[in-house]
């Protein structure tokens, strides 16, 4: 005997199937005067494979992942930045992440700066927090009296232990 679900099931698969056949059966509208052009003919394609085993299968789930015995797994990493102007001039500092190098000049995001401040008789010592994925930088000290902004762009080198960015 039939439960209610699989006789509701086998009415709702017969219906569905019912109409399927009378859409295809009907086929398109039109008006009649011109003629429907014959189907193309589609020839398969025939493709070869080699299939050659991977040595590694893909990661499923966290517990499939392998970590290098070296990496930290750190998600951030610890910048010194080191300004040191001779000049007694006061100035601005800027680290910002977005920005595109255009000739001898740069084309900065300042939205995207990480970091801001202003020089103390022309000195600034911070540590800051940088996430991993920023490797590139650039650096900006701008000048309250009119000098020229200088730049110094700034890259992660993974081989070094301390990661410092100096302005002198």
């Amino acid at each position: 005997m039939k439960s209610k679900i699989e006789k509701i099931t086998g009415i709702h698969l017969s219906l569905i199937t019912f109409s399927l056949l009378a859409l295809t059966a009907c086929g398109g509208g039109g008006d009649g005067d011109s003629a429907s052009p014959a189907p193309a003919a589609v020839t398969p394609t025939t493709t070869t494979t080699t299939t050659e085993e991977d040595p590694t299968p893909a990661p499923t789930s966290l517990d499939d992942l392998v970590v290098d015995a070296d990496n930290a797994l750190e998600a951030s990493y610890l910048l010194t930045i080191n300004v040191e102007k001779s000049s007694q001039s006061r100035g601005y500092f800027s680290l910002c992440d977005d920005y595109t190098a255009q000739g001898g000049s740069y084309n900065i995001n300042f939205d995207s700066c990480l970091f801001r401040g202003p020089l103390s008789d022309g000195k600034l010592s911070k540590e800051l927090k940088i996430a991993n994925h920023e490797s590139q930088l650039i650096a900006v000290i701008w000048f309250y009296e009119g000098q020229n902004p200088q730049y110094v762009e700034w890259s992660y080198m993974a081989d070094s232990e301390s990661q410092i960015l100096t302005m002198n």
